[in-house]
């Protein structure tokens, strides 16, 4: 009895004085934010856990102002030059709990990479990224626009859950590109088994979880569900399985695609510096979920600030309907120029960010100045999309859906600080793939709207007020857990 009541006692110590040196000699000390944050880092995940810590983190900012202290040795800042005091530079990374790999595997990806891994990455892959590569891809693209439009048309009586078509469609497109063969989503009109293992955030979001205590992660193997792991363990036999089918059947032939650049790179490099087989095929299951579910809420985002601002969709169809005669003159070049539809997808992204939470890097060896404040290194600093696209210091009326704000033409808006706005990220670490997420949003967009009248319908129940449901009641799971978007595609008239 007496060595345990000990053992509590030399416990409760050590949690107490932790809890006194994170709160009022932590290096981080200096900084404002709740207690308990400060105190014990998991309060801020239990609030991710929850889904709405991108919504909290911005009350906190609103609280505390521009830094943030939101854990015992992480921050989370909105001024504008964190942006690129951070991302701009290379040794940068994300914190290894945020960038762990499932078990079992060995291969990195571009998210868990070191900094001279993912240089390796970024350099086989940016030739399939590629102005040149994306007008090969645009064909394929258009295949699958068109059997959607097709599928909506032959839908026009009925009411279209428009989330669940456009994954769909961005599924059997990025399927396509990583791995030569989609998903056959939009042939069969529902979602493939796959599908469901990949987006599972919430799972991913308890590994991390676990990740930040490394006594309980130690008995992972052990407590982890075989059914789990077996799960695991087929999702990577698939895409091994089908990048397999897909080198098989390379040849000049073949339509271009993501796949075929990094085979080339292979190819014309030494085997040093070659990706695995390992590294192809954890790359291309990266790229599945980051092309498809990513691009799902951003066009989802997009439809519905449409259809809950009926002149904004005026505006836009009435652009696109005295652009362009029919279909078949639109494409991705001509698109590039339309100045509202460009300025309803920017202000859709500043309103519905595809990666709503805290983008985090580590300060790296030697400490960095950021923001005009100095870090030891080891200190992990946020940048949260949510809190600053929606903050006052960068965006007059910043919840309000204004597309004029991009419009050089427009006068009403006072505050509009574009040196803030990074949607995809910036830098060596940003985004790879955001030029052929622009060509997808413009062109998909576009023929909807140039082909349908949009209705929404409402889901509230009888004798409510037929109105939309608000973008920020949907709950945050690293992205959107995106609620049904009810939609009526009528011919146009």
């Amino acid at each position: 009895m007496g060595i345990l009541q000990a053992t509590a006692g030399v416990a409760l110590l050590y949690v107490v004085t932790k809890i006194i040196y994170n709160v009022f000699f932590h290096p981080l000390a200096r900084y404002n934010g709740p207690w308990l944050w400060s105190a014990f880092q998991f309060t801020s995940l239990a609030v991710m856990l929850g889904g709405t810590l991108p919504y909290r983190i911005k009350q906190l900012h609103d609280q505390y102002g521009p830094i943030v202290r939101i854990g015992p040795n992480e921050l989370s800042i909105t001024d504008e030059r964190a942006w690129k005091g951070i991302f701009l530079r290379r040794d940068f990374l994300r914190p290894p709990q945020w960038g762990a790999r499932p078990p079992g595997v060995d291969a990195h990806n571009l998210i868990s990479a070191p900094a001279d891994v993912h240089a390796r990455f970024r350099k086989a892959f940016a030739p399939a990224f590629s102005e040149k590569a994306l007008f090969g891809y645009e064909p394929l693209i258009r295949e699958y626009f068109d059997k959607l439009l097709d599928r909506l048309e032959s839908k026009s009586t009925t009411t279209v859950d428009i989330v669940e078509w456009l994954n769909f469609t961005t599924f059997d497109i990025i399927g396509e590109l990583c791995w030569g063969r989609s998903f056959g989503c939009l042939d069969s009109g529902k979602g493939h088994a796959f599908i469901d293992i990949l987006l599972h955030f919430k799972a991913a979001l308890i590994g991390t979880v676990i990740k930040h205590y490394p006594a309980i992660d130690a008995l992972v193997p052990y407590i982890t569900p075989k059914s789990a792991l077996t799960m695991l363990h087929n999702v990577f036999s698939t895409g091994h399985q089908r990048i397999q089918e897909r080198i098989l059947c390379e040849d000049e032939s073949r339509k271009p695609d993501i796949l075929s650049h990094v085979l080339q790179y292979n190819k014309n490099n030494p085997a040093s510096s070659n990706l695995s087989e390992g590294e192809v095929e954890f790359n291309a299951l990266t790229m599945i979920i980051a092309g498809s579910e990513t691009l799902t809420s951003a066009l989802s985002g997009a439809l519905h600030n449409l259809l809950s601002h009926p002149q904004a969709c005026k505006a836009l169809t009435s652009e696109l309907r005295s652009s362009f005669k029919t279909e078949k003159d639109i494409t991705a070049s001509t698109l590039t120029t339309l100045p509202y539809l460009n300025a309803v997808l920017n202000e859709t992204l500043r309103l519905c960010p595809p990666f709503p939470d805290n983008l985090r890097r580590t300060v790296p060896k030697g400490g960095a100045t950021v923001a005009g404040h100095s870090f030891s290194e080891g200190t992990v600093l946020g940048v949260s999309c949510w809190s600053v696209f929606q903050s006052e210091e960068h965006f007059s009326d910043p919840t309000l859906f204004l597309p004029e704000r991009w419009l050089s033409t427009s006068d009403a808006i006072s505050n509009h600080n574009v040196r803030a706005f990074y949607p995809f990220s910036l830098g060596p670490h940003g985004c790879i793939g955001q030029s052929l997420a622009w060509l997808e949003l413009r062109l998909l967009l576009a023929l909807v709207l140039f082909r349908f009248d949009l209705e929404f319908v409402t889901d509230r129940g009888e004798g409510k007020a037929k109105e939309l449901w608000s973008w920020n009641e949907q709950k945050v799971y690293w992205t959107w857990e995106k609620m049904p978007l009810l939609v009526r595609f009528n011919q146009r008239v």
